[in-house]
Formats: structure tokens, C-alpha cells, sequence
């Protein structure tokens, strides 16, 4: 049998009272914040409807599709980010065998955006594109490399050791198991499979869930069948986890 609440002894009674009153706190907290966040990025928003980030663009061909996006934000700086985003992608809009795509997310008061090419129009293999924007949402402009690395506590030179160490892993562990070994093909040869002449080149800054991370594009397709060792995340190294 339940009983009344005035039948409750006096402890019980307080841990209900307090138990309600912490799910009441802990609702109005929630309630207040996504207000305020919402309310942050309306005032930023160029169209209130639209996510921050949309699509403007989208075309599909059998497996192959293309969406563009759309920073939501108003202002002649974000319209000039809108037109290099259009400029980019201009080359590849047209074309019957490309899959471009894009992912963003919000950190703070940074809006990071990537976009991700995958041309099939080559004789040999595909070739694999990325461009990011980090966007300060309280300024409206763009972040720098140099600034991204200096608000993480790090350098170029420690990105290229992540990078490099990142290669020499996939090297030994494709030698382990059993695609080549050392004879078939040395270090030199494996980056040059890659297409990598400098572990630099082509590097692309994004924010994710917190972390500094870098895209690097590579050629993941050979004689020797890599393509069924590597991985879309293999293209995206963790330069730090958290922020400084």
C-alpha cells in the first residue's frame, strides 16, 4: 500500500523534498542554457530557420553525391568564407564520379568545418581532397594554423612527428600482417605508394569533440591491396586531445 505523504516519516520527507528540488535546480540550469545558446547563435544567424551549418547544394548520382555547405551566419566576412567554400568545390560540382561531403561541429566558441573530397575521375586511383574552416564565433573570422597550434601548446614540428610516427606504424603493422615485407618494399617505397613526398603537405586543421586534429590526404590504393587495410579515420591524426 502507498502511503500519503503526510504519513511519511520526517527523513523521508526531506529526501523528497530535496530530490525535487535538485531535479527543479538541475531543469531550470538546462532550461537557461539552451536558451542562451540558441539565443547566441539566432543573433549570429543570417537565416533563423537554418541550422549554422547546411546544405545549399546536394546532387547524387548513383554512389556518387555531392552536398555543399553553407555557413549560417551574417556578415561580409562569412559571405567572402561562403564564396571560397563555392570556389572550392566549383571544380568538382560538375563531375559524374566524386563524393564530396562535409562534417562540422561546435567547440566552444569555434565553429570548425571540414569538407571531404573523393574524385574517381583519375586513370589510376581516387584522389582524396580536405578543407577546413575554423570559425571564432564571437569575432566572425577565421582562426589561423598558427593560431589553432598556439591554443593547443603545440608546433608544426610536433604535428609532423605525429604524423611521421602514424606512417612508420602503418608500415610495420602492414608488414605484420603479411601485405609486403621489408625486401618487396623499404619505408621510401611505402611513401612513395602514398604519395607522400612531405609529411606536411596538404595538412587541414579541425576541431573535434575538443581535440586538435589533422587531415592528411593520401593514396591508400596499390598493386599490393592496401585499400582493404586502410581506413577513412587512418586520414585524420590527433595532434592533441586537449585544449591548453
Amino acid at each position: 500500500m502507498i502511503k500519503k505523504f503526510n504519513e511519511l516519516d520526517n527523513n523521508k520527507k526531506i529526501l523528497i523534498v530535496v530530490s525535487l528540488a535538485v531535479i527543479l535546480i538541475v531543469g531550470i540550469i538546462l532550461y537557461v542554457y539552451f536558451k542562451n545558446e540558441n539565443s547566441g547563435f539566432k543573433n549570429i544567424k543570417e537565416n533563423e530557420d537554418k541550422e549554422l551549418v547546411y546544405t545549399i547544394n546536394s546532387k547524387k548520382n548513383k554512389d556518387f553525391f555531392i552536398d555543399v555547405p553553407y555557413i549560417n551566419i551574417k556578415g561580409d566576412y562569412i559571405k567572402s568564407v561562403n564564396e571560397d567554400i563555392n570556389s572550392y568545390v566549383e571544380e568538382f560540382i560538375n563531375e559524374e564520379m566524386v563524393r564530396l561531403t562535409y562534417e562540422y561541429e561546435i567547440n566552444g566558441k569555434v565553429l570548425s568545418l571540414v569538407i571531404k573530397v573523393a574524385n574517381y575521375n583519375t586513370d589510376d586511383v581516387p584522389e582524396i581532397y580536405f578543407k577546413t574552416y575554423n570559425v571564432n564565433l564571437d569575432t566572425l573570422v577565421l582562426l589561423s594554423d598558427d593560431y589553432l597550434l598556439r591554443i593547443y601548446n603545440t608546433n608544426y614540428e610536433s604535428v609532423k612527428e605525429i604524423i611521421e610516427k602514424r606512417f612508420q606504424y602503418f608500415y610495420k603493422d602492414l608488414i605484420e600482417q603479411e601485405y609486403f615485407d621489408e625486401e618487396e618494399c623499404e619505408y621510401e617505397c611505402f611513401l612513395e605508394n602514398r604519395g607522400v613526398e612531405d609529411y606536411m603537405d596538404d595538412v587541414s586543421y579541425y576541431i573535434e569533440n575538443g581535440k586538435l586534429v589533422a587531415y592528411k590526404p593520401f593514396v591508400f590504393y596499390s598493386i599490393i591491396g592496401e585499400e582493404n587495410y586502410f581506413k577513412e579515420e587512418d586520414l585524420k591524426f590527433i595532434i592533441a586531445k586537449e585544449e591548453s
